[in-house]
């Protein structure tokens, strides 16, 4: 959201794809956010286009917690799953 600094209403920066475990690319071209915690979505903040990065094929896994790297070459994610567990790195964001 955003809203402007003399006051006045809050509204969306862009439509995300989800809404959970919102972070920014480093450059603030990009919001990442995680969809029912099994996709993993980039949306632009100028246009909106959205673009799918990553998508559980296995219903017990749990995306959360995406968190670009400062040069923005990389994405750090885990996928949980009650028995164990991945740590995903995103190459070529």
């Amino acid at each position: 959201m955003t809203v402007p600094a003399e006051g006045g209403e809050p509204a969306a920066l862009v439509e995300v794809a989800g809404g959970s475990h919102i972070s920014f690319t480093p450059d603030f071209s990009k919001v990442i956010d995680v969809v029912g915690h099994q996709v993993l979505w980039a949306t632009t903040v100028q246009g909106g286009e959205r673009a799918r990065l990553f998508a559980s094929s296995d219903p017990r896994d749990r995306i959360d917690y995406p968190v670009p790297s400062f040069n923005g070459r990389f994405l750090l994610f885990d996928v949980f799953r009650p028995s164990g567990g991945d740590v995903w790195l995103l190459e070529g964001l």
